[in-house]
């Protein structure tokens, strides 16, 4: 006899979960020279090292002012 697993979100509640986990990953939004706006692929070298820049800044925003 087969134990019972539990249900599987499907349909609408799987895309909406995978919605909300996509929206909380990290991404880099640049706009061309036309002004219009272009996601980078997380793989892009470009995306790599402008989060990496970003986490800087941000490190040295929320570090306390010596002045």
């Amino acid at each position: 006899m087969r134990r019972p697993r539990a249900p599987r979100p499907v349909g609408a509640v799987s895309a909406s979960l995978a919605r909300r986990r996509a929206g909380r990953e990290p991404r880099v939004v640049v706009r061309t020279e036309h002004g219009e706006l272009r996601t980078l692929a997380p793989e892009d070298p470009a995306a790599e090292r402008l989060l990496e820049v970003a986490e800087g800044l941000i490190s040295a925003a929320q570090r306390p002012s010596d002045v």
